[in-house]
């Protein structure tokens, strides 16, 4: 393939990847997860199991009415801003919600400060104080992601939680005190005001039509998206509890606290996400973009399912020692039960984010029996395996509970409602089942592949100055443009005259037939790193982010830059379908074939396209790969 020059002027090449904010959602999501872990071990160690109860309960009392009751408050305002942003501020229901929220839990404290807080009544402050600041976390994230803000949402996550972090070094440096370290938790809540999240900015996007808007409203949702919280929540978080209810030791118990608490860190890094897609669900929705949700929703399953796999596998090697390390020796945790919890984690994920199609659609009812059914079938496990051990028993359950959790969220997204026609036709049947492989393929590529693209990035950078990542503008379906996605494989100050040249070459073979290589031969732009990276393909790794945004498919004509596909014309037939990251011409040739014969195969994969075709070229593409060099 001829690749185009990366240098192009940085204001917009990356203008994309600074506005759109994805990448600091996920670099804050890292960092609060880490941060929270961090500011949990520093504790414990600090000031020992007995001093440092109070705080792990408000911990607890924290997660719990975060994750259960002010998380939806958050996915309320984000949906009402996405449909509609004059809708800022909270609904009277929200109001009552978080009220009662802080209400309860300072109760709960009160009544039981002697029990859980070790007799320390200012943790009953604590507690309201906590549940307080985070309800305004909640509903000041909440605007941030409603009016696409996303860099801030990011930021001000992973802030939150280095202040937190911070403030505990300082109390442990200072004077070591349970009390300090529940400060910390209150005021790193409080630094989103930082980021002004009640301004209202606008942001270039297309307004939903008056009619779009009534479609979707408010009614019952809140109360939906409480009760699916807190089922999806009591098949995780009620592990240790139930395990002292099937008779378990003190021993047993820990055991499952350690598995569980470990197990949940996936799920820490997940909630931020759900700000991310929550919006694009919606707008979907309300545009009635049902096919599309639909396959968002069985991609992410099976995605799901083959994370899953890998999971149990990781945990199965790795999940007792982990557990030994991060806990000490004596808790010794079964390969099978860290198999199941790894395996039931996976689906949990795949869960909370497939659910956001039903909270998107505004569709409580479905919601909430999806995750009834998964705790019914988590009893059911339970009980019918009396002989198990209490752990196990309780690991079983917590991958039946989410397996039947997400397969009644999926039945729920796809199901067709009375109002809905399916599209008739073998294409439109073919286009769906070809947009979820590439959403469920691309999903689980990016999660496994992750670790070669960030030592990839590292390579990059300490090879040659300049950015790990560049955006180039390519032609896609209908001659429409968008930005391909790759990994820095040039020098940052590199000629465009060579690629100039190359193309008046092709130009020229072009009209008089001659043989001349798509690709640049011994190309002195490409850094070192990034011949190697050309070599296995490992550069087009990002570019399974333009498949899950719809620019692309797994399976397509290469993406033309534009003066390229000026040379074929925008009326050929390649670019009447999405282009793809692998295609006929890739597995026929690579970039050893001349224009003409790539023209030649992208059109008769254009006429000949079907599911046994696009699986043959993914089959023989990792052969492509590892035994023809890429350039």
């Amino acid at each position: 393939m001829t690749s185009g020059p990366e240098k192009t002027p940085a204001a917009v090449k990356y203008a994309y990847l600074r506005s759109d904010g994805t990448a600091y959602i996920v670099a804050g999501s890292l960092v609060a997860g880490i941060g929270a872990y961090a500011y949990q071990l520093l504790g414990g160690r600090t000031l020992g199991a007995e001093a440092f109860a109070p705080v792990s309960v408000l911990l607890t009392i924290h997660f719990l009415t975060f994750i259960v009751l002010l998380l939806p408050i958050e996915q309320l305002v984000v949906r009402r801003l996405t449909i509609d942003r004059s809708k800022s501020g909270l609904p009277w229901t929200a109001w009552l919600l978080g009220s009662l929220t802080v209400a309860g839990a300072t109760i709960f404290a009160e009544i039981g400060v002697d029990r859980y807080l070790n007799g320390d009544r200012r943790f009953i402050v604590f507690t309201g104080a906590t549940v307080a600041a985070h309800f305004f976390f909640a509903t000041a994230r909440g605007h941030l992601a409603g009016w696409r803000r996303f860099r801030a949402y990011g930021m001000s996550s992973g802030a939150a939680s280095l202040v937190r972090l911070a403030i505990a070094i300082a109390v442990t440096i200072v004077h070591p005190s349970a009390s300090g370290f529940a400060v910390g938790l209150v005021l790193g809540a409080l630094v989103v005001a930082l980021w002004r999240p009640f301004r209202r900015v606008d942001v270039e996007r297309e307004e939903l039509e008056a009619e779009a808007k009534e479609t979707l409203d408010d009614r019952g949702l809140l109360p939906g998206l409480v009760l699916a919280a807190a089922s999806s929540q009591a098949l995780l978080l009620a592990g240790p509890i139930v395990v002292g209810m099937l008779g378990g030791t003190a021993v047993e118990i820990s055991v499952a606290f350690a598995a569980f608490t470990l197990g949940r860190a996936p799920l820490t890094f997940g909630y931020n996400l759900l700000a991310r897609v929550l919006p694009p669900f919606t707008e979907m929705a309300a545009k009635g973009e049902r096919q599309e949700l639909r396959a968002w929703a069985r991609g992410m399953a099976w995605a799901s399912t083959a994370l899953a796999i890998v999971g149990a596998g990781l945990g199965w090697i790795l999940g007792p020692w982990v557990v030994e390390i991060a806990f000490g020796p004596d808790f010794i945790l079964s390969r099978l039960t860290a198999a199941a919890v790894s395996f039931g984690v996976v689906f949990a994920g795949g869960g909370l984010f497939v659910g956001q199609i039903l909270v998107a659609r505004g569709e409580p009812l479905r919601l909430g029996i999806a995750w009834i059914s998964g705790v019914l079938a988590a009893v059911a496990a339970i009980f019918l395996t009396p002989e198990m051990e209490p752990v196990a028993r309780v690991g079983l359950g917590f991958v039946a509970g989410e397996v039947t959790a997400l397969i009644a969220l999926v039945a729920g997204a796809v199901l067709i409602g009375k109002e809905e026609r399916l599209e008739p036709g073998t294409t439109a049947a073919f286009n769906v089942a070809k947009r979820t492989v590439d959403i469920a393929v691309s999903l689980a590529m990016m999660v496994l592949t992750l670790p070669i693209v960030l030592i990839a990035g590292i390579a990059v950078r300490l090879d040659s100055p300049g950015p790990i990542f560049f955006r180039q503008v390519r032609t896609g379906r209908d001659g429409q443009p968008f930005g391909l996605m790759k990994i820095r494989t040039m020098r940052a100050d590199a000629d465009e005259e060579v690629f100039a040249a190359h193309l008046a070459r092709l130009q020229a073979s072009h009209k008089s037939e001659t043989a001349v290589p798509i690709a640049i031969q011994d190309d002195q732009r490409v850094t070192r790193v990034g011949r190697v990276l050309r070599r296995s393909s490992i550069d087009e790794l990002p570019n399974l982010w333009n498949v899950l945004r719809g620019h692309m498919s797994l399976v397509g004509p290469r993406p033309l830059v534009s003066d390229e596909a000026e040379l074929i014309g925008l009326d050929n037939p390649r670019f009447t379908v999405k282009p793809g990251i692998t295609g006929l011409a890739q597995v026929e040739g690579r970039d050893t074939i001349t224009l003409a014969e790539r023209t030649a195969l992208d059109e008769r994969y254009v006429r000949e396209r079907s599911g046994r075709l696009d699986i043959s070229i993914l089959r023989r593409t990792f052969f492509a790969v590892f035994t023809e060099p890429g350039d």
